[in-house]
């Protein structure tokens, strides 16, 4: 009988996940089958319940589902813990455990962004937007080692409100917050991270235009679009010749490291890179 994994969301046609799981476990030729569950917020409990009795092994999370599936889960990893959401969740004898895989694949997908296309070090983070994912960035960034990190959101207020959640004390050191609308001088940031949503400014990033992109060593998005194309904020990377990523590598790191805490077993993660590359029509070597 094959194992049952998945993942929730509302809504979850556009989900990649199951592309590239499904295609790491039948390389790893594990019989499982990997199918999306798209669950309505107020049903999410009960979803929750029908997925133990169904004998689910394991199942990602996306949006809107991450803060209120930790509330649900039996237990929480210490990453999970300390950023307040789940999106990775495992079968154990005590019940569901939720992980948060997001803070890894986000540090492994700009590690390697770093490594092989800035190659140089970086000091100073600038990164857009105040949502669930900045946490994850947020606090991977600084467990990575940066000392200086700038927030640029709307709302001031509610970054703030975000690092105070995140962080006490002296791990505040370093931490600043400014309005995205009075964004200037993006040169004396090294590298800007964007989480605000693909459609934040429509099909342009004015903020950016007008502030110049002066200094700025590399452009990184946590969105991606599924044509090949760069996303707004990526085009005005380009445009100046900044080196660029996308949030593929990190859907797929954090989805690889989803499936080695199901499985125990070491992602392949080639074979999940080209089966979702071939998916949208995109070359491997990129």
């Amino acid at each position: 009988m094959k194992r049952l994994y998945g993942v929730i969301g509302y809504p979850i046609s556009h989900s990649l996940s199951p592309v590239f799981q499904q295609a790491a476990f039948d390389f790893t030729q594990i019989e499982a089958a990997y199918v999306p569950f798209e669950v309505r917020p107020e049903n999410l409990a009960p979803s929750l319940n029908a997925m133990d009795l169904l004998g689910v092994e394991g199942f990602n999370v996306t949006l809107p589902h991450k803060e209120a599936v930790f509330r649900l889960v039996q237990d929480r990893d210490p990453v999970a813990l300390r950023i307040g959401a789940v999106n990775t969740v495992v079968r154990r004898s005590s019940g569901w455990l939720g992980a948060n895989t997001d803070v890894g694949g986000f540090q492994s997908a700009f590690r390697d962004f770093v490594d092989m296309k800035i190659r140089s070090p970086l000091s100073h983070p600038l990164v857009l937007g105040a949502g669930g994912s900045a946490r994850s960035v947020i606090f991977a960034l600084q467990d990575g080692g940066f000392s200086r990190i700038t927030i640029a959101n709307r709302t001031p207020e509610r970054a703030q409100l975000l690092l105070n959640s995140l962080f006490s004390g002296k791990e505040k050191e370093g931490l600043d917050v400014l309005p995205l609308e009075k964004l200037q001088k993006v040169g004396e940031f090294d590298v800007i991270i964007n989480t605000l949503s693909r459609g934040a400014f429509g099909e342009g990033f004015p903020i950016l235009e007008e502030a110049g992109l002066k200094g700025v060593k590399g452009m990184f998005d946590l969105s991606y679009r599924t044509d090949g194309l760069p996303t707004p904020f990526l085009q005005a990377g380009i445009s100046a010749g900044i080196p660029w990523e996308d949030g593929l590598g990190m859907l797929l790191e954090q989805g690889a490291l989803s499936f080695e805490l199901w499985t125990g077993t070491t992602a392949p993660r080639h074979v999940m890179k080209e089966a979702l590359f071939r998916k949208l029509n995109r070359p491997v070597e990129e």
